[in-house]
């Protein structure tokens, strides 16, 4: 069952278990999916809830949507997904790989105008960056940049940063409420993430993936992450 206690907003927590069933191929490619109201008695949530959860999977390009017949499991997936909303870590996992985190940098900076644009951020003069590098079968793959708002900063600043950082934010700040969580995930060159990458990963292509979470009583963004990870990860095991 769902953990309705959880600050993680529930068609998220429903979406992972979907994609569990996925993923271990208890739902085959092609395969239609139970209908929504089977889903809401199973796991206790709105029509609602699974249906935005059915949509962040369609999103994903886990499932596929017909039209007056349902909702099927996709036959063609990306051979890697990300962890939307709880980690990284556990779709590498998922998929074999075996993965550590290197903190690059940590500390407080001021927020420019261009940083104040890509976070959403309008008041916001100082915010804690942690930028790292992960490899993936010690090859470097993802460099990702978590800005944090300052209010929230202090209750993650000094935790063990080379975890999954969207784990040590929902176990550190458990009294707060998740509102929502918006991502962008979309191809960019090499060129548009050089400045980001800065030579660490050796490769053409990337995903870039942008990620706000929006916490009850605050208008803007407490969490921005910016990520890029490079576009060719099954070349890796050839």
């Amino acid at each position: 069952m769902l953990d309705k206690s959880s600050a993680v907003p529930l068609y998220a927590q429903l979406a992972e278990k979907l994609k569990e069933k996925i993923l271990r191929g208890e739902w085959k490619d092609g395969e239609k999916i139970p209908p929504e109201f089977e889903l809401m008695e199973k796991y206790g949530v709105s029509r609602a809830t699974v249906r935005a959860a059915i949509d962040t999977l369609v999103a994903e390009g886990f499932l596929v949507k017909r039209h007056g017949i349902g909702t099927f499991v996709r036959k063609f997936r990306p051979t890697f997904s990300f962890e939307p909303l709880i980690s990284l870590n556990y779709a590498l996992e998922t998929f074999g790989f075996v993965s550590k985190n290197v903190v690059l940098k940590k500390g407080y900076l001021k927020v420019d105008e261009n940083l104040s644009c890509d976070a959403r951020w309008k008041a916001v003069q100082e915010c804690f960056l942690v930028k790292r590098l992960r490899y993936v079968d010690e090859f470097p793959i993802v460099v990702e940049e978590s800005y944090f708002h300052p209010e929230i900063a202090k209750a993650i600043e000094n935790e063990d940063l080379t975890k999954s950082l969207a784990k040590v934010f929902f176990e550190s700040l458990k009294h707060i409420e998740i509102a929502r969580i918006e991502q962008i995930i979309e191809p960019c060159t090499q060129k548009e993430a050089e400045d980001h990458v800065q030579g660490l990963i050796d490769t053409d292509t990337f995903l870039k993936m942008s990620r706000w979470i929006y916490v009850k009583d605050h208008t803007e963004p407490v969490y921005y992450l910016l990520l890029f990870m490079r576009a060719d990860l099954s070349r890796l095991r050839g």
